[in-house]
């Protein structure tokens, strides 16, 4: 048990969330959206809020055979359109001399490579309920210089708990050598709290070492990164879950080094991890703005 919870309330937990807030609070149609990263894009886009490029997309086996790898840009994130929790992402770089994309996670990927990936996707390997899917090319985004030494190779996130139109919580995802260049944290990214009012990191945790002070790869404090642009990122997320019309969302987002505040994912069953991160309850501070 965290160490926290001995002088906090009690942690709110999967079926709590469910049933007093995701049910409630989000319909079936948006939940259905954000679940569909497509779609999301689409919402967003019309909203006139930040998302990556689009670069293509793979709906069957006959596009993905006839797909022109030649145009697929050296630094490119494959996704698939119903994934959960970062499978089947593969984040690419830059190319080596013998023209294969480069992974986070160091692994090199030819065209054939790429369409063995992708007809993996397509499969329905990494979605929900392993139903048929959609893979889809978007823009890498660029790592922010405050985040330099404390991110290996991959891009990190803030992840904002959103209810009501409200930000309750927060929290900095990094990305480690164990997670292979991501930022979720089951594979081994770092969850770091932010406070609310000042955007600056508080605690940190990881799932393997628990609570900890440094970033495992850099040896460098987690704490006190201030996070810029921050009422712009809270007032992002807000209008985010509006977007999609959610109504308790976590929406994650990546401060991209040219271009700022860009959504990355809305999702309407965020997890609880971020309860970790912050030595806070959920709970207590969803109860105020219900």
């Amino acid at each position: 048990m965290p160490t926290w919870l001995t002088r906090a309330h009690s942690i709110l937990g999967m079926n709590a969330r469910n049933l007093a807030f995701i049910r409630p609070y989000n319909p079936s149609r948006a939940i259905k959206t954000a679940n569909n990263k497509l779609a999301t894009k689409e919402k967003l886009l019309a909203a006139d809020l930040p998302t990556a490029k689009l670069y293509g997309v793979i709906r069957t086996r006959k596009e993905l055979f006839q797909f022109n790898w030649e145009n697929l840009p050296s630094n490119v994130v494959v996704k698939p359109n119903f994934g959960l929790g970062g499978g089947g992402i593969v984040v690419l770089y830059g190319k080596d001399k013998q023209g294969r994309w480069i992974s986070t996670g160091e692994e090199t990927y030819g065209a054939a490579d790429l369409v063995r990936h992708c007809s993996n996707i397509l499969d329905g390997n990494y979605s929900l309920s392993n139903i048929p899917d959609i893979v889809y090319f978007e823009e890498r985004l660029r790592l922010s210089e405050e985040f330099k030494n404390v991110s290996y190779q991959g891009v990190p996130d803030v992840r904002i708990i959103v209810f009501n139109s409200v930000p309750v919580m927060a929290m900095l995802r990094l990305p480690t050598k164990a997670s292979q260049g991501k930022a979720n944290l089951h594979i081994g990214g770092i969850g770091v709290g932010i406070d609310l009012t000042t955007g600056v990191t508080t605690y940190a945790v990881s799932k393997d070492q628990g609570e900890i002070l440094m970033h495992p790869d850099f040896d460098t404090p987690l704490h006190g990164i201030q996070i810029r642009d921050w009422d712009t990122v809270l007032l992002i997320a807000i209008k985010a879950t509006g977007a999609i019309g959610l109504g308790y969302a976590g929406v994650d987002i990546v401060l991209d080094k040219e271009t700022g505040p860009m959504i990355l994912e809305v999702n309407g069953h965020p997890g609880l991890e971020i309860q970790n991160a912050n030595r806070l309850s959920l709970r207590d501070r969803l109860k105020r703005v219900a």
